[in-house]
């Protein structure tokens, strides 16, 4: 009894304008930003995956462009990184081992020829003391020793040399830098074939689809469009002398006809620009006719919201 009195009280003071009403009820409508997906590389359009009114999930199929050119431009950038690898193997290598096995025989016989040499020349010095052997001979066996030091010494080289690789450091250079600008195009062409196959980018509504297969898509033209939950708001619209009661990040609530319960809000946007009234009405009779847009997105279940849907926007007063 006392809460239905207390209440009729309530309703007399503000039919009195004595008192404030607990809410103040604005009008709006439902409003949505939308993900236009669009192709960076023009195509023909080769598949559509998704149809309007559709629920896709993020890295769901969308649509697919030809990509007969771009397949076969990254495998032939496969083949060229192929190729260029294989070059700087092949510099990079030793020789091969009958080619090392044929250095070192080489290098054995000439150490064998100084040792045979050296053996020789000790030899015929005994006999030139003994004037068994001349000067000339002697002076012989000596140029015999230093020829196959020196012979063995050039042959130790080639050995060593067969060893490392093949190729000079800056053609290893030049090898190694073609491998990585090849590697590169492999790249670029993963990334135009890519770019053939388009996904969802979020969860999201498929709003519309603005192609269909076997037309050609220039490049950035969009072929769908998409509602993610999170992009869907409620603009609404207040008198400029309540404006204040109303800043960004006011809670209030969004009811809509088909809302079975009043879906919470929080004012995201505040607009900095009157509607409808032009600057010549600005006076002091008139400001009460001057609106200014707000919008609210939901804290919860958005997708109760469609674009252009009537919605009252309720603010308490506090």
């Amino acid at each position: 009894m006392f809460d239905r009195i207390h209440a009729a009280f309530v309703s007399l003071l503000v039919a009195l304008g004595l008192a404030q009403p607990a809410t103040v009820t604005y009008q709006g409508y439902g409003e949505g930003e939308y993900v236009l997906v669009a192709p960076q590389i023009a195509g023909t359009l080769e598949a559509l995956d998704v149809e309007r009114g559709q629920t896709v999930h993020k890295g769901d199929p969308l649509f697919a462009l030809d990509s007969t050119d771009e397949t076969a431009a990254l495998e032939q950038a496969k083949a060229q990184v192929l190729a260029a690898r294989a070059s700087l193997d092949d510099m990079i290598k030793a020789k091969r081992p009958s080619e090392i096995d044929t250095l070192v025989a080489q290098r054995d016989q000439a150490d064998a020829a100084l040792k045979l040499a050296v053996v020789t020349y000790a030899r015929d010095q005994q006999q030139f003391k003994i004037k068994a052997v001349s000067q000339q001979t002697l002076d012989a066996d000596k140029a015999a020793v230093d020829q196959a030091r020196g012979h063995l010494a050039e042959t130790e080289a080639d050995v060593a040399t067969g060893q490392l690789s093949t190729g000079r450091d800056d053609a290893i250079h030049a090898a190694a830098a073609t491998v990585a600008v090849d590697a590169a195009a492999v790249a670029e062409a993963q990334w135009r074939l890519d770019q053939k196959t388009l996904v969802a980018p979020t969860d999201a509504f498929v709003f519309d689809t603005l192609y269909r297969p076997g037309e050609y898509i220039a490049a950035g033209q969009p072929v769908v469009s998409l509602l993610p939950a999170p992009y869907i708001r409620a603009r609404f619209f207040v008198p400029e002398p309540k404006l204040a009661s109303v800043p960004a990040g006011t809670e209030v609530e969004i009811h809509c006809d088909s809302c079975t319960e009043n879906i919470p809000a929080h004012v995201t946007y505040v607009s900095p620009q009157a509607e409808y009234s032009p600057p010549e009405l600005y006076n002091q009779d008139n400001r009460a006719r001057l609106l200014f847009m707000l919008e609210a997105t939901p804290d919860e279940n958005p997708e109760l919201l469609h674009p252009g849907q009537p919605v009252d926007v309720i603010v308490s007063n506090k």
